[in-house]
């Protein structure tokens, strides 16, 4: 299978998605222990805004909407259904949508919240952040199918370095705009990764449900 979860994932999956429930629950009934620490992460950030800061930081919160992750993951698709990967490329994109479906549940469940001086676009639940997720799920995806398969060592570690810097400046940017307490984007990554793991184990029943149902993929690699 092009993609697939070994046991060690899903049980790294399953410990990630226990944390961030737990996680959910104790910001939803206003537990001192992540409580606390988000509220003296908040008031530092505050301290550190500056003109150019506010420029930065707006460039990585726009890169990291989740409108903007979705057409990552069509690009994704594009360059997988160009490489004559098709089921891949249905799977990319489902586990983004449907991932959004799951955690906007998740949003509406906890109803957090977003800290004091949040700007007025971000009106919606603070927990668990939008943007980190979907940004996360495009970056653990990349993760799974497409670095595995690149031959160069020093492209595997390039990549790397990017998404995770990628990723870092978007998490500082929901902080640095009051718009995420620093637990919300904790528990946007470790559901990002549960869910990628879990749509993984998926994969290999949706590849062979599609090539054994439908004739269209009939001959597809999956």
């Amino acid at each position: 299978m092009i993609v697939s979860a070994t046991n060690k994932q899903r049980r790294h999956a399953m410990i990630c998605l226990i944390i961030a429930s737990l996680l959910g629950l104790l910001t939803k009934f206003n537990i001192p222990v992540p409580v606390l620490l988000d509220q003296a992460l908040h008031g530092w950030f505050n301290t550190i805004q500056s003109g150019f800061g506010d420029t930065v930081m707006a460039i990585a919160t726009f890169l990291g909407n989740p409108i903007v992750d979705v057409i990552y993951t069509f690009v994704l698709a594009g360059v997988l259904l160009i490489a004559q990967l098709r089921v891949p490329a249905i799977w990319t994109v489902a586990t983004l949508l449907v991932g959004d479906l799951a955690l906007t549940l998740v949003r509406l469940v906890i109803n957090r919240p977003r800290p004091v001086g949040h700007l007025l676009a971000d009106s919606a639940s603070s927990f668990p952040s939008f943007h980190v997720f979907g940004l996360f799920v495009v970056i653990f995806i990349i993760s799974l199918l497409v670095t595995p398969n690149i031959t160069s060592r020093r492209a595997q570690i390039i990549i790397q370095w990017l998404t995770q810097l990628f990723g870092a400046m978007t998490i500082m940017s929901r902080l640095y705009f009051n718009a995420n307490f620093f637990s919300d984007t904790v528990a946007a990554i470790l559901f990002a990764y549960a869910w990628v793991i879990f749509a993984a184990t998926l994969y290999p029943k949706l590849a062979t449900f599609l090539q054994q149902r439908i004739p269209l993929f009939e001959h597809e690699e999956i």
